[in-house]
């Protein structure tokens, strides 16, 4: 049936010389992968542009029911960034967001309530002034509600947080998967923080690349599967 959607581009791959594969998280129907023809495989090309990660678009589309491949009537931006892709550290922590979000988010079934976070966080990458350096953390750390492996809350203080068990604890855990005491009081202040207030946190290039590595590996050891990321170097590389 033709239908229309907001969706959210993740990640597409080359079809033809002039069509690709496109998945998205749509707002009414999950994730879909959908067919898009008339795309030059020229890169200049305007239409090919439209495809960045996390681009946000008004989608009419042919859906199938029982299909895993649905196609594209036509589409135009929903939201158009003023500065995601012209500025090297958004467009790294876009790429990384698109990833994870690709690596995850397996299921068909729509969540109104996760399309309307990832769109409010891409608005947010693309319209806060500072504060970028945290965000994919921020977006690590805030995703984990979604993609149910949320840690519980705490107001203590001084205690670790046990990645086995997604738990704070007064506590060593007896195993190494955990953060210490530094890094369960950054990640609780995370788990509690609007992205609009990141500035106010400062880490250092060290501080936050531990953090990353173990949220991380907090992701992997409750949603097995979960691939190497590709963007994860030059990540590193641009917050170090």
């Amino acid at each position: 049936m033709l239908t229309r959607t907001k969706a959210i581009l993740l990640h597409h791959v080359r079809y033809s010389d002039n069509s690709l594969i496109a998945h998205f998280y749509t707002r009414e129907y999950g994730r879909l992968s959908v067919m898009v023809k008339g795309i030059s495989s020229k890169r200049g090309s305007a239409r090919y542009n439209y495809f960045q990660p996390l681009n946000i678009f008004n989608a009419e589309l042919y859906y199938y029911e029982n299909r895993e491949l649905h196609n594209l009537k036509e589409m135009a931006l929903a939201y158009i960034p003023k500065r995601i892709h012209g500025d090297i550290r958004r467009t790294s922590v876009a790429m990384f967001i698109s990833e994870l979000l690709n690596n995850v988010i397996r299921e068909e079934d729509a969540n109104k309530m996760l399309f309307d976070f990832i769109e409010s966080s891409v608005m947010n990458l693309d319209e806060m002034t500072s504060g970028i350096s945290n965000f994919h953390l921020w977006f690590l750390v805030a995703f984990t509600d979604y993609a149910g492996i949320g840690p519980t809350r705490t107001d203590m203080t001084g205690c670790f947080f046990d990645m086995m068990t997604g738990q704070f604890t007064p506590l060593q855990p007896m195993h190494p998967d955990c953060l210490d005491p530094a890094g369960a009081r950054v990640l609780n202040l995370l788990l509690q923080m609007p992205a609009e207030d990141l500035a106010s946190l400062q880490l250092s290039g060290e501080e936050r690349t531990e953090l990353l590595a173990r949220m991380l590996k907090y992701y992997r050891l409750h949603l097995p599967g979960i691939r190497e990321m590709r963007s994860l170097q030059v990540l590193k590389e641009i917050f170090r």
